[in-house]
């Protein structure tokens, strides 16, 4: 049964949100794909995505949140909750709360050197088709929890499995920093985690190269580790089906004295077997975007090897080419800004990105909406008003089966009931934070 107090937001918006899987007969024939885009574009066009309620979150507000993922085996909506210290569970059919997989570090300081002073958790969140959670946490550490509710252990944090390396722990020093983004290889039941900062253990704790682990996901044991010298940073991995591959995402590096770009942000692609990077795909932002840039974070793989990457502060579209180990864009969406998540959702194809309007740190956050056949710009659709830049709509994840697209209404850790114009406000739950709800109303 459903809370009352979510029911009274529904009532509110006077619409009711409903489950559909008629999607799932779609023809999905690629032998016509010319055709299929010319129709698809068109019904792109007449079938606007809307905002269609929110989600209440109970504990504390939501002030420090991270990577969420949509789980079609599950058909629940998880998202890292560090304010309370969890992943949150949200019924993905029904769009309510139902549940809390608690234990993990919450919103800690790093590079402290001790156990608790070693980053915060949880960070990045996947689900494995045997209905185990695993996400990244404080102290490198990569936490699996059961989350079927048939089991026994249902929402049970089963064992956190350490990511650290000796040279950022000696087992009494611990600078490692948070085990953060991950994705798992279902062929060969492996989790990619990656360890975006460590420092190293000699005074005075400058950092060390970006690294990360292969965890065996049956025997819960790390097994290896891949690391990417001068890297800036390490974002998302992301296992691609197709190439029996991780692809991850390596922030580049400037010099810091000029700005000038040392290293240029990068897709690298890992061998899960011999645990080493195959190959490397730079992304001259300058001629890419018309900007000097090293970022890169979220990745998405959509259709005909379509992949989404947030690099140089844009979403852009591209594939890579495994002959000469190059890009080639096939768009790049200026109306918004590249956020650190995105998504691609089988349901509609689409992909979906969080930033704020043409990029502009003025503006307001918006949900970009992206056609991942095409590469075309689709929609923004507004997240929150302008008084309150800090309250923002981030990590968007989407459930197929109803076009649902949920994103994390972070607010600012001052936000006052006064000073909140999020989209949580609006419904009535102030300086709360929350899970909007948003639909793909194809169709109708």
């Amino acid at each position: 049964m459903k809370p009352k107090f979510v029911l009274a937001v529904v009532l509110l918006l006077g619409l009711a949100v409903t489950a559909r899987s008629d999607r799932d007969d779609r023809d999905r024939d690629h032998h016509d794909q010319d055709c299929r885009e010319s129709d698809h574009l068109d019904e792109s066009r007449n079938t606007p995505v809307g905002l269609v309620g929110v989600i209440p979150i109970p504990g504390n507000p939501i002030a420090s949140a991270d990577i969420a993922w949509a789980d079609p085996g599950t058909e629940r909506y998880y998202f890292a909750d560090r304010s309370n210290s969890g992943v949150d569970i949200v019924d993905a059919e029904d769009d309510v709360f139902v549940g809390r997989v608690s234990g993990f570090a919450g919103p800690l300081t790093s590079g402290g050197g001790t156990a608790t002073t070693n980053g915060p958790g949880p960070n990045g969140v996947v689900v494995t088709p045997d209905r185990k959670l695993w996400a990244g946490d404080g102290n490198s550490l990569a936490g699996v929890a059961d989350v079927d509710p048939n089991s026994a252990n249902y929402l049970k944090l089963l064992k956190e499995v350490s990511t650290a390396i000796p040279a950022c722990d000696d087992g009494v020093h611990h600078y490692c920093g948070r085990a953060d983004e991950l994705d798992y290889d279902p062929v060969h039941k492996i989790i990619l985690i990656a360890n975006n900062a460590p420092l190293a253990l000699a005074a005075p704790h400058g950092p060390i190269d970006p690294y990360a682990t292969f965890i065996d996901a049956k025997g819960l044991t790390a097994t290896g580790h891949v690391s990417f010298p001068g890297a800036g940073g390490l974002e998302q991995p992301k296992w691609d089906r197709e190439k029996q591959r991780f692809l991850i995402t390596v922030p580049g590096n400037t010099d810091p004295k000029t700005g000038a770009v040392t290293l240029k942000p990068a897709i690298q692609v890992i061998n899960p077997v011999s645990m080493k990077s195959e190959a490397t795909y730079s992304i001259d932002c300058a001629a890419v975007a018309g900007t000097v840039s090293t970022s890169i974070t979220g990745l998405a793989i959509g259709p005909f090897q379509h992949i989404l990457v947030s690099a140089c502060g844009f979403p852009i579209v591209l594939t890579l080419n495994s002959s000469t180990h190059t890009i080639h864009v096939i768009s790049v969406s200026k109306q918004v800004g590249g956020g650190d998540e995105v998504w691609f959702n089988s349901g509609d194809d689409r992909f979906y990105v969080t930033g704020r309007l043409n990029n502009d740190t003025t503006q307001s956050q918006q949900l970009g909406v992206i056609d991942a056949e095409t590469g075309n710009f689709l929609q923004n659709v507004p997240q929150t008003g302008l008084l309150a830049l800090s309250t923002r709509g981030k990590n968007p994840a989407a459930f197929a089966e109803n076009n649902h697209i949920f994103d994390i209404q972070q607010i600012s850790s001052s936000t006052t009931a006064a000073t909140d114009d999020s989209i949580c406000a609006k419904f009535g739950f102030k300086a709360t934070g929350c899970i909007a709800i948003f639909e793909h109303k194809e169709g109708r």
